[in-house]
Order: C-alpha cells, then structure tokens, then sequence
C-alpha cells in the first residue's frame, strides 16, 4: 500500500485514485492559535458552518458521481489540533462524518495531525472508518537521523490506541529549506529529503501502510513572503516541475 510512483518518461499513464477531502472552516475560535489567526465574529462563524454543510453535500455528491476514482473522503483536515486556525468540535466532525457515510459508499476518514489522536478524537474515531494521521519530524525539531524513528513512534501509539482501526499517514514529508521559523535551516535539504522519503516508503511497504507522502509540488503562494519559508518548500519537485533529488535519477 505504501508505494512509490515514477516513470521515466514524459508519458505518465498510472492508475491514480484519489482520497477526496471537504476543507471545513472555523466554527468555534480559537483563542490560543500560535499565529494570531483562529478568532472570528459570530457572524463568519456561522457562515463557516453554512458553507462546510453544502461542502459536505458537495463531497456525497462528487463520491456517488465518480466511485472509479475516488476511493475514500475525508470531512476536514487539521481542525481539531490546538494550533489550527479553522477550529471545527470533534463532535461536529462526527456528525459530518456521519452523514458522509450515510449518503456514500466509501470508505470515511478525518485527516489529522497525530496528538489529537491520543488523547481527545476518542469519540469521533469511533464513528470513522479509518484514521488519517499527519506526522511532521522537522516541524518537532528532529534530525534526519531521528526522522523515521519519531514517524514510527508517532504511527504505533495511534495504532495501539485504536487496535481494530486502520491507520493511514496522510502527510508525511521533509522541507528542503528554511528561514527558521519553526523549522531549523540545518535539518533541511534535498539530501534529507531524498533520505527521509527512501526510508519511509521502504518502511510503509514492509509493514503495508498506506502513505500520502507531501507533497507533489513546491507551494510558493504558502506562508510568509519571506522565500525560505518553509511552507513553501515541501514539494518533491520545484514550481517549475522540475525533480528535486528525491526523483531526480528516477
């Protein structure tokens, strides 16, 4: 399941299939987002909410229109950490879960990063049918050389939490520069990328996990406008598509 994609030449005829997500926005501040973001008035909030139920309606009416394709959907990403600007209740989350797998056939997961997990999203993975985890080792300050031992930690304590679900990493990846805002410019390069993404997907197929690893294609329109933000490298291939090291002997 945790497998690598390439071709050599320019012609790319692969059988993809896609994970399909709603982005829920905010529908409850919140007051300790690290960036100054996450507070809204009453009104945009209940707006949000208005506008995440017809993005949920949109989400069952794209999964029954293209089953071929889509294998599975996912009712919102990052809203329930502690960080997250677009604050959605777990409980909320569930109830649009819920209504997702009543009027689709796929399969139905929330994409989250790990700690949640552990210790609040108790009520909503019940209702789900998989759980989708983002594990991010450079974010937390780790060494290439700690990198796949801290995924494999984060991945095993979801795993052991919820023993009869199936657990997917979702986001996974290495950024190849920095300007140190949350990630320190020593741990970033192609080199470790290339390093992390081998040792990973080695790792994901012996154990036969599914990864999404992130992500495609370097995002320059994220973050700051400073140019070494981080948020703005993460892609495996530059804006202008062309490999970065991790695919560029491919």
């Amino acid at each position: 399941m945790g497998k690598r994609f390439w071709t050599s030449s320019g012609k790319k005829n692969l059988d993809f299939q896609v994970m399909l997500g709603a982005f829920i926005e905010a529908e409850m501040n919140n007051f300790g987002c690290p960036w100054g973001g996450g507070v809204y008035s009453e009104k945009q909030l209940a707006h949000n909410k208005k506008q995440n139920e017809k993005k949920i309606r949109k989400l069952i009416d794209l999964a029954n229109q293209y089953p071929g394709i889509i294998f599975s959907l996912s009712v919102g990403n990052e809203a329930c950490v502690d960080w997250t600007d677009h604050y959605v209740s777990a409980a909320q989350v569930a109830g649009y879960a819920q209504k997702v797998q009543q009027g689709a056939s796929q399969p139905v997961t929330f994409c989250e990063n790990y700690v949640p997990w552990l210790h609040k999203l108790k009520p909503l993975a019940d209702v789900l049918d998989f759980i989708s985890i983002h594990t991010y080792p450079v974010w937390e300050y780790k060494h290439i050389h700690e990198a796949l031992d801290y995924t494999k930690s984060n991945y095993y304590a979801v795993k052991e939490k919820y023993p009869d679900k199936p657990v997917v990493i979702t986001e996974a990846g290495w950024a190849t520069s920095s300007n140190g805002r949350g990630i320190d410019p020593e741990h970033v390069s192609e080199e470790n990328q290339a390093i992390y993404y081998k040792d990973l997907m080695d790792w994901a197929e012996t154990e036969n996990i599914l990864v999404f690893f992130f992500e495609a294609f370097d995002e320059t329109w994220k973050g700051s406008p400073e140019p070494l933000e981080p948020e703005k490298h993460w892609g495996v291939y530059k804006i202008d598509r062309t490999p970065k090291k991790v695919f560029a002997r491919r």
